[in-house]
């Protein structure tokens, strides 16, 4: 617990074995010049177990990172660092090192000499061992020892002795740890042994115990007792067909812990991956169960509705027809009457245009006087109560000027009080001393002056006053200029006179305009009055027709409601007959398929602990040996502990389902039951797949297969190999690393572990010295063509190795193609074409299905009122039905085909044998091994050897084209077997070729 809560987390069970290890370990790197060789096969915990050893000791724990150009000078820096943590800063250093990075042999020339003597010959320069040398020089002094050159680099190597260990983790497989221990001595000298031997079976059960915990296993505690023991078991058994593997086929398999671990990672992983999905199918057939037969429910329930709605519509309609007549009625007099405003309206517009004509004229003619009232006024601004009075003050004015007081007086007659007048309201005094009396107040006498245009624009002053004036005005003395010399407000009053007198004269020549602009003026409020009489008449019939409209339109809406919702209870009466007729037979399916559903949860732990193992373990072995495993040991143990298993157990049926395999099929992978098998396992597997496929089958699917994703096909030691895989893995593409040999490179060890490092929430991956972005599409394959590999338990226990070997089954099925395909060309091509169809027929069924069952899950509100939807389940329905009908019919085809073809399956079992017996000539001597391209050669050219063929009647295009039947008619029995059986006399003809491939 405190290693994980200061490192990367290992998820480890510390049984016994393991502590035993661990205690060991310790112990050994507590000592001086303490170098641990540990021995096991891969995955048997050396490396975790030495992590924590170490960090029971305090040390640090250091590894070298392999990478494309990691060679001597790096290893050489590494050793560096190490030596200056554990010599210099005399810190506590475990240099942990495993046989995949060896790359380079030399590098245990370095290895040795640290284990024996710790002092490397050739790791430090002269100038770098003098830095050292100063660097220990007062420790040197502090331990009581003279500070020389030699003294100081003894303590050095003592430190490193005392301070650096090795922890060395090594295979036992091989000759590999022989050779190197012939080689370099002090890997077994120099170090103590620590043998990891295969994990006991309580060792198993308890890690088993511990991982499989958390997993729903059932309420029954003895299932769970037995899953648990069904661990250690099928490892032990796997171990035992592996041994047997090698001593009757001389080949090897190999399973390890780590396997047993991956077993456990990969069950657990595929059990809540299928109770997921099971529950996830379960519960859309439930939905679309219950919301079909809720449909049928309200079906008669709509047919009820839809009689009562339909006798409420009548009634509404009844009822808005007598509406519509009276709203009639009362639209006929509101249309008369706005007629009638209309006209008068249309009056009214004539004389307001009239008016608004005069008026315009009679302020045009009007605003021509104003500039004389300006002048007017401006004169009179001339003047102030200064000139006044001095006008006053004469006692005789000048002459002319009483002739410009006269001509005011008169003017202001009737109007200034303190002008007298007679009884005619003229001018009885136009004496200087009037004169001075009217101007006696000057304020008083400007004021009236200034009032005098608003006087006469209100029409009050006498027209004889104007009459009065002008004698005087033709004056030649009455001007401003002549009477200016005299006298100053004289000039001003003479100005002031002329301008009044021009502007009254505009103002009496517009008169009779102003008087029939009044008579207009009046005649427009008369017919204003007129017409607005008449439109108050026209908005109280309109406001009526606007109730009665209203009361129409609210009978209407309820009338149109009231249809709409019948016709939308007959819309989902359709529908709901649609919906019915279109799914009806899918009730009791769906309902079968529910109850199955149900029963594969109870048998779901069982089931997938069988496909789990079967993925595992495997896939390295021949039929024989797989069907032995599960068939014999796996579930003889299952039925022995009573384990819910279903009625006939099939890994399969967990792993795939006749859609995957048809489209597996379609793109290149033989139907043979083995080639299946070693797909789902490709597919299901955690770990990558590294196929052994000789024939090439394998490869040539996976390419298929992968095409899509973009595949990258690469292969060991391509200069461009670590560019490729970069990419890939950043890009999420797939990578094939073909015809391998029986190593893998150390730099792809991270890659082929899956050493993923997760930080947030993306992950990395660390290849050489680069941390790449780890993609999750990422995909990587591993193909050899070695017929016969020997991979070692490392590489079995990162990978999972399929055997793509083809079977006698397979062979045969292939050979009979190929013979059917030259003696029966036209059949051979109509069963490609047949096959085909086939898978494109079961992938399209499947997706069907899952569509269906989505829409109607997906389904929101009342299913009824979508009308896509139901249209979308009637297409997808009736689809469905084509296809299964057409699937009936292909069916059929096929067995006519089937039957034509099986007269050739004799020598297509002949070539099959035969290829099987040369293929165990190796056991013999390695002289003898054939390939199955080599082979496939020779079958071609003995079945064109063949002389006698038996003649047929003429079948001619044509004929075939007019026969009614989709199949030809398979051929006679021959009386002898087809002379392609003859096939082994023609290779014994060409033995030597064959055996040269």
């Amino acid at each position: 617990k405190e290693y994980n809560d200061t490192n990367a987390a290992m998820d480890l069970v510390l049984f016994e074995d393991a502590m035993k290890h661990v205690c060991r370990i310790n112990r050994i790197i507590s000592s001086s010049s303490g170098h641990a060789l540990l021995v096991g096969v891969g995955g048997s915990g050396k490396q975790s177990l030495s992590r924590l050893a170490s960090f029971i000791s305090s040390y640090t724990t250091s590894q070298i990172t392999i990478s494309s150009t990691y060679g001597i000078s790096d290893l050489k820096t590494d050793l560096q660092a190490m030596y200056q943590k554990a010599g210099i800063k005399d810190e506590g250093v475990l240099f942990l090192f495993n046989e995949s990075q060896i790359t380079n042999p030399k590098f245990l020339v370095y290895i040795n000499d640290l284990l024996s003597s710790g002092d490397i010959a050739d790791l430090y320069a002269n100038e770098d061992k003098d830095q050292i040398v100063n660097a220990v020089r007062s420790a040197t002094k502090s331990a009581g020892l003279t500070d020389t050159r030699e003294n100081c680099w003894n303590f050095f190597i003592g430190r490193i002795k005392k301070n650096l260990h090795m922890a060395l983790c090594f295979s036992p497989v091989g000759d590999s740890l022989r050779g190197r221990a012939r080689k370099f001595p002090a890997l077994v000298n120099c170090t103590v042994i620590d043998w990891f031997q295969p994990w006991p079976k309580e060792a198993l059960w308890s890690v088993a115990k511990k991982f499989l915990e958390p997993l729903p296993l059932g309420e029954n505690p003895a299932v769970r007792d037995g899953i648990i023991e069904f661990m250690p078991f099928s490892f032990y058994q796997v171990n035992s067909a592996a041994q047997t593997y090698l001593e009757v086929d001389k080949r090897y398999a190999y399973s390890t812990p780590k396997s047993f671990l991956e077993l456990i990672k990969l069950y657990t992983s595929m059990l809540n991956k299928n109770i997921q999905i099971v529950e996830g199918r379960k519960e859309r057939l439930s939905n679309g169960l219950d919301k079909l037969r809720d449909t049928q429910e309200k079906v008669t329930g709509l047919e009820a509705d839809l009689k009562e709605k339909q006798v409420v519509v009548e009634e509404k309609k009844v009822a808005a027809d007598a509406f519509a007549e009276e709203v009639g009625r009362e639209k006929e007099k509101v249309t008369a009457e706005s007629d009638k405003a209309n006209v008068e309206a249309e009056t009214c517009a004539q004389i307001q245009k009239d008016v608004s004509e005069q008026q315009a004229s009679c302020e045009a003619d009007l605003a021509k006087a104003i500039p004389l009232v300006e002048q007017a006024e401006a004169a009179l601004d001339t003047l102030d109560k200064k000139d006044f009075q001095e006008a006053k003050a004469l006692s005789k004015p000048p002459a002319g000027v009483d002739d410009i007081t006269a001509a005011v007086m008169h003017l202001m007659a009737t109007i200034d009080p303190t002008v007298d007048v007679d009884k005619q309201g003229r001018v009885k005094d136009k004496s200087w001393k009037s004169a001075q009396k009217m101007m006696n107040n000057p304020e008083k006498f400007m004021q009236n002056l200034k009032e005098f245009k608003q006087v006469i624009d209100d029409q009050r002053v006498p027209e004889q006053n104007f009459k009065a004036v002008e004698p005087l005005l033709k004056l030649e003395h009455f001007n401003k200029e002549a009477i200016l010399k005299k006298s100053k407000a004289a000039a001003g009053l003479a100005d002031w006179v002329i301008n009044i007198y021009m502007y009254y004269s505009v103002v009496k020549e517009v008169e009779p305009k102003r008087n029939a602009l009044k008579e207009a003026t009046d005649k427009l409020a008369a017919a204003n009055a007129k017409l607005a009489d008449v439109q108050a008449l026209v908005a109280d019939l309109e406001a009526k027709l606007a109730k009665l409209v209203s009361e129409y339109d609210a009978a209407i809406a309820e009338k149109n409601a009231v249809v709409a919702e019948a016709e939308k209870c007959e819309r989902k009466l359709s529908l709901a007959q649609r919906l019915v007729n279109a799914l009806g037979s899918e009730n009791v399916r769906w309902q079968a398929s529910i109850e199955n559903l149900t029963n594969q949860l109870h048998v779901m732990a069982g089931e997938v602990l069988l496909a789990s193992a079967f993925v595992s373990y495997v896939g390295v072995f021949t039929k024989k040996y797989r069907d032995d495993l599960i068939n014999v040991k796996f579930l003889g143990f299952l039925k022995d502990k009573n384990i819910p298993l279903g009625e006939s157990p099939n890994p399969l049926s967990v792993l795939t389902d006749d859609a995957e395999v048809a489209r597996w099929n379609t793109q290149g992978l033989p139907s043979d039951r083995v080639s299946v098998e070693n797909g789902a396992i490709m597919t299901n597997s955690e770990r990558w797949s590294l196929i052994i496929d000789p024939q090439l089958q394998g490869v040539t699917w996976i390419k298929e297969k992968e095409k899509d994703h973009k595949l990258q096909v690469t292969r060991m030691g391509n200069p461009k190999m670590i560019q490729t895989m970069e990419r890939a893995l950043d890009q999420g593409e797939s990578v094939l690393i073909e015809n391998m040999d029986e190593t893998i490179d150390a730099v792809l060890a991270p890659v082929v572990g899956r050493q993923t490092i997760k930080r947030g929430r993306s992950k990395y991956i660390k290849l050489g010295d680069k941390e790449i972005a780890y993609s999750p599409d990422f995909k990587l394959f591993l193909h050899t063509k070695l017929s016969n590999p020997h991979y070692p338990p490392e590489i079995q226990a990162e990978t999972t190795i399929i055997n793509f070997t083809v079977t006698e089954q397979g062979l045969e099925d292939q050979l009979l193609a190929l013979v059917v395909k030259k003696e029966r060309p036209d059949l051979a091509r109509q069963k490609v074409e047949l096959i085909q169809q086939q898978n494109e027929f079961k992938i399209k069924l499947a997706e069907l299905e899952a569509s269906l069952l989505e829409k109607l899950t997906n389904a929101q509100g009342d299913i009824l009122e979508d009308v896509e939807l139901i249209e979308n389940l009637e297409t997808t329905k009736r689809i469905s039905v084509e296809v299964a009908e057409k699937v009936a019919i292909a069916k059929e085809t096929e067995q006519k085909i089937n039957e034509a073809s099986e007269n050739y399956r004799p020598a297509a079992a002949r070539g099959s044998l035969l290829f099987f017996l040369l293929g165990e000539l190796f056991k013999m001597h390695s002289f003898y091994m054939y390939s199955l391209e080599a082979f496939v050669v020779v079958v071609n050219r003995a079945i064109d050897s063949v002389a006698l063929i038996k003649k047929k009647e003429p079948d001619t295009e044509a004929s075939r084209a007019a026969s009614p039947q989709p199949i030809p008619a398979a051929p006679e029995e021959p009386k002898e077997p087809p002379k392609a059986a003859e096939a082994p006399k023609a290779e014994e003809e060409e033995q030597k070729e064959g055996e040269g491939e």
